[in-house]
């Protein structure tokens, strides 16, 4: 039997002049333990979050950017793992760029407070993170079992592909996290209307993370965002018109607080007043199957 009730926190990270990688982490730690004195059940962090340790040294190439990052894996594991257990949380330490068998990836980890971790490699690679980082990109959507439901990570333009979204409904999710960095208003609404068209497509909750503020020296990676935190469901019964159950001030570092309730959800696939998930018709399947034929 799952749990009804979720207390989301999801971050407008805050970009700032840190010191030293001890500033980083006791500022994350200070983030984590007034959140969770605000009662969150799960908090979220945006994408490229640890790469603000890059702020304090001296300027990288991306390659040296990504060896540099992947050194703090091991420290950044054990840090959520011992806050999530310490304040009996679930955390998205949001993504980390560590190396894989393939080569560097940027993962998301999912830390619960019993040990476990799950983790997701971001699935589609914007143009800058093939051709400067350079990442490789993830092949597998994980399909996350926790006491409230099935969750996904959909990780910032992972979020601007239907196709994968829906795979996420069909394999029974009613939570989608998408922790993002975006640096302009431009990339931050797209992430944002897709957010939100996903939610009303799929019928589930989404949650969406990023980073604001910008740092006092230019970086060629991470020196500047631009966000507004929200948390998203469908724009029918028993939810609001806009589909929005809170979002932050925009550029404002701070946490967006909401209680989910699954129990609304689950009214809403039943009695909402349209029913996307269930209507769309496999029509289109079959279209694309003839287009493929006609092309050969």
């Amino acid at each position: 039997m799952y749990m009804q009730t979720l207390k989301v926190a999801t971050a407008q990270y805050g970009l700032a002049d840190v010191q030293s990688d001890a500033d980083f982490w006791s500022r994350l730690g200070m983030k984590l333990r007034e959140t969770v004195a605000k009662g969150a059940n799960l908090i979220i962090f945006p994408e490229y979050v640890t790469a603000h340790l890059l702020s304090h040294q001296p300027v990288m190439t991306h390659e040296e950017a990504c060896r540099h990052l992947n050194a703090y894996t091991s420290e950044y594991i054990a840090f959520f793992q011992r806050y999530s257990r310490e304040l009996n949380v679930v955390i998205l330490g949001g993504t980390h760029i560590c190396q894989e068998d393939k080569g560097f990836v940027n993962k998301a980890s999912l830390f619960f407070p019993d040990g476990r971790i799950e983790e997701q490699n971001k699935l589609h690679l914007t143009p800058e993170e093939r051709n400067r980082w350079p990442l490789a990109a993830g092949d597998k959507l994980n399909i996350i079992e926790t006491q409230w439901g099935r969750w996904a990570i959909l990780t910032c333009y992972d979020i601007e592909f239907p196709e994968l979204a829906r795979l996420a409904g069909e394999s029974g999710v009613q939570l989608v996290l998408c922790p993002s960095y975006t640096d302009s208003a431009f990339g931050y609404h797209r992430v944002r209307y897709c957010c939100q068209a996903r939610a009303i497509e799929n019928q589930y909750y989404v949650v969406l993370s990023g980073m604001v503020g910008s740092l006092p020296d230019e970086r060629p990676q991470v020196d500047q965002g631009y966000c507004q935190a929200g948390i998203f469901t469908p724009c029918d019964v028993p939810f609001s018109a806009d589909g929005i159950i809170q979002a932050g001030e925009v550029n404002r570092d701070m946490f967006v607080f909401a209680e989910l309730d699954f129990a609304k959800l689950h009214a809403n696939h039943k009695q909402g007043v349209v029913a996307p998930f269930y209507d769309r018709r496999r029509v289109y399947n079959r279209e694309l199957r003839k287009m493929r034929i006609e092309e050969c």
